[in-house]
């Protein structure tokens, strides 16, 4: 069946055609308008999106290159670790937090800061190294979400709120966990990408600084070691020369004790020799004499001999229970002997009888107090040097006390040293080596017990005291 014709100015599909709806005019055009307005919203909220990401991430900018300024300036690790954390929590809102960095011996990660805690809560947070983590299947050198279920023990405080999230940030520097900070996350604070990104640039920066800080406190050890091995090395070296200096004098003052002597043993036996003599007595004391030089001769010989056995070793002593009466009374006769100013007295204790035995060697506790006696009666010009004792508390105090020259303060420090002498002007006009005291204080403390002197000072005499232990 064939379609009646179209009529004229009728087209197919037109607005009164059985195949199209009848349009207003103008609507085309206002479709396109509302296209239009539909794409400048979405163009005006993306531009909107784009500010507030600008505005961030100027923010963030600022906020890194103030923080850079801060580190830049700061060279102690937990300086680092509280401005990292305090940033941290301002910026992301962080109700708790937490940082901690290496220890100087590695065993462990130390807490430096805390946000939002006690800090006797924080300050126990000690957590071990290199692995912080143990039971937690993370990686160390990259930020990321801790378990809840699997936190360490000294981190529970950390996860108060029950919806919150902790959020781990390593400081690694080269294949290094120098440090790290664990913070709180709110529910309802996300961390978006540019969040992300700001976290890792302070991570650099973090592990960066803490590195230099670790390498400048490392310079600064080395530099203090050098420093006090400077320092200890001009003293040793002050100390030899001095040493040296007092070895010379001793040598020098030690050749002259040694021929005065030799020299009255030589002259006294010539004279012998020669017969130069007025008789039998006057032989006698010629020949005394010369014994007297003798035997002085043989004591400064036994000081040096003394002296190389104590500083090889190999001197010994026998620590014995002996009777101290008998001691002095071996001591009395040998130090009424020795040369002494007209009106010096020489005094002896009177109760020995009541003294315990005492534990030493009887022998070298006479060659002490003969020493101590001699030097006294040697600096002592009138006056009298006694010899006083009495028991302690498990102890014999033996004390030396003369009215003697005395001993300033500044000497009373050096005079127990070798070849030291109270004055060194003293040396010529009261001789002897310097050894004397030294060798003394070996044998005192080798055998238990102690030695001390005391003076008030030049012209207030002397005591000298020692201890030997009971039997």
């Amino acid at each position: 069946m064939t379609q009646p014709p179209i009529p004229p100015g009728r087209e197919p599909g037109g607005p009164t055609g059985p195949t199209g709806a009848h349009r207003m005019p103008g609507a085309e055009t206002l479709a396109d308008l509302l296209k239009t307005q539909r794409q400048l919203g979405q163009v005006t909220q993306e531009i909107r999106d784009m500010r507030d990401r600008m505005a961030r991430r100027t923010h963030q900018m600022q906020l890194l290159q103030r923080v850079s300024e801060i580190l830049a300036a700061t060279s102690k690790g937990g300086q680092v670790a509280s401005v990292i954390l305090e940033v941290l929590a301002q910026e992301y809102g962080c109700p708790r937090g937490a940082a901690w960095t290496l220890e100087d011996g590695g065993a462990e990660f130390g807490p430096r800061e805390g946000h939002g805690l006690e800090r006797s809560a924080w300050s126990a947070m000690r957590l071990p190294a290199p692995n912080p983590f143990l039971d937690q299947p993370l990686l160390l050198f990259q930020g990321q979400w801790l378990d809840r279920a699997h936190l360490p023990e000294p981190l529970r405080a950390l996860a108060a709120q029950p919806d919150s999230g902790l959020y781990f940030v390593p400081f690694e520097y080269q294949l290094l966990l120098l440090g790290f900070a664990v913070i709180e996350i709110p529910k309802d604070r996300n961390l978006e990408s540019e969040d992300l990104d700001s976290i890792a640039i302070l991570q650099r920066q973090t592990a960066v600084t803490l590195y230099n800080a670790w390498l400048f406190r490392d310079l600064q050890d080395q530099r203090n070691t050098l420093q006090s091995q400077a320092v200890e090395l001009e003293r040793v070296n002050s100390a030899l020369r001095e040493a040296d200096r007092l070895k010379s004098e001793f040598l020098a003052l030690t050749s002259h004790e040694l021929r005065t002597p030799l020299t009255g043993i030589l002259g006294f036996t010539r004279l012998v020799l020669d017969g130069l003599y007025e008789g039998e007595e006057d032989m006698k004391q010629m020949l005394q004499d010369s014994y007297a030089s003798g035997q002085h001769l043989l004591n400064l010989l036994n000081d040096i001999l003394d002296l190389a056995k104590i500083e090889s070793g190999r001197l010994e002593v026998q620590a014995l229970p002996c009777p101290l009466q008998a001691v002095v009374d071996e001591v009395r006769p040998v130090a009424e002997a020795y040369p002494r100013r007209p009106g010096v007295a020489l005094v002896w204790p009177d109760n020995l009888a009541e003294m315990p035995e005492v534990l030493g060697d009887a022998g070298r506790i006479k060659q002490v107090l003969l020493n101590l006696i001699s030097n006294a009666l040697k600096f002592t010009k009138d006056g009298s040097v006694s010899l006083q004792v009495e028991r302690g508390i498990g102890v014999v105090v033996l004390r030396v006390v003369d009215t003697g020259i005395g001993v300033s303060p500044e000497a009373q420090q050096r005079l127990f040293q070798k070849f030291v002498q109270a004055e060194g002007g003293h040396s010529r006009e009261y001789g002897g080596t310097g050894l004397g005291l030294v060798i003394c204080k070996h044998l005192v403390e080798m055998m238990g017990g102690t030695i001390g002197l005391y003076s008030e000072g030049q012209g207030t005499g002397t005591t000298m005291t020692i201890t030997v232990p009971i039997a």
